[in-house]
């Protein structure tokens, strides 16, 4: 087999692993890729050797994502035009507005943060970049990947744990919560995670109109969202869409 097709298979095993994050076995990759099982399992030990892929579950033998290709996801997220269009346009709100400045995007189920600013005098960032969001229900971070990313249009909640007195806990509620949401065009949260603080989030989106990150602004409990603030981080919100190639309006 040439390098090109050994290539061309590895990235196809990976991307389709990488959409089943309850694993997926030998059998069904060879199946659904129409791979001799031979010709996969070798690819696979490859791959689990080198920590790319591992057994989520020892006994059924489903493959998912590993550690190596989570990191590489991770330089990659260090080095996105996500980050490199955001930069400019977060500076310039936290130096407007003060407080907090997040950008998050998603990889596989995970929401992760890459990108914060915050001016000197704020002090409320308590995560690491690279690091993921706790719960999708708690805050206006993962309330915005759930309303606006078609990757969770068919996501069912189960248990939503309660955080604080504030956390919506209801499944019809949450459901709610997010028709609002996506008739405003932005999510909020209200000390539903944290009792002193609160936070609006935007969604961003790409040239596939599809939503490829978010625009958070925390805040404490006491601050005033002015309708000034809200229209910028709206107009900042379109401008980074629109510069990631975004051109027509829609979402989930």
């Amino acid at each position: 087999m040439n390098d090109n097709k050994s290539v061309d298979r590895i990235l196809r095993i990976l991307e389709l692993i990488s959409k089943n994050p309850n694993g997926i076995t030998l059998s069904q990759i060879s199946r659904e890729l129409g791979i001799p099982k031979s010709t996969a399992f070798d690819f696979l030990q490859a791959l689990y050797k080198a920590d790319a892929v591992y057994f989520k579950d020892e006994v059924s033998k489903r493959y998912v994502i590993g550690s190596k290709i989570y990191a590489i996801g991770q330089a990659y997220q260090k080095n996105s035009s996500l980050i490199t269009v955001c930069k400019p346009i977060v500076k310039n709100l936290g130096n407007k507005y003060g407080n907090l400045l997040i950008v998050t995007k998603r990889v596989d189920n995970n929401i992760v943060y890459v990108h914060k600013y915050e001016n000197d005098e704020s002090k409320i960032a308590t995560f690491e970049i690279g690091g993921s969001i706790s719960f999708i229900h708690t805050n206006s971070i993962g309330k915005c990947y759930l309303a606006f990313d078609k990757y969770f249009q068919n996501y069912k909640p189960t248990d939503l744990e309660l955080v604080t007195p504030y956390t919506i806990v209801h499944k019809e509620e949450l459901e709610g919560n997010l028709d609002v949401a996506i008739q405003k065009g932005y999510t909020e949260d209200f000390k539903e995670e944290d009792i002193n603080f609160k936070s609006l989030s935007f969604p961003i989106y790409n040239f596939e109109s599809r939503c490829c990150g978010a625009l958070t602004y925390k805040a404490p409990i006491d601050f005033d969202f002015s309708e000034e603030l809200i229209s910028d981080l709206i107009k900042a919100s379109k401008t980074i869409s629109n510069k990631l190639g975004y051109k027509k309006s829609g979402g989930k």
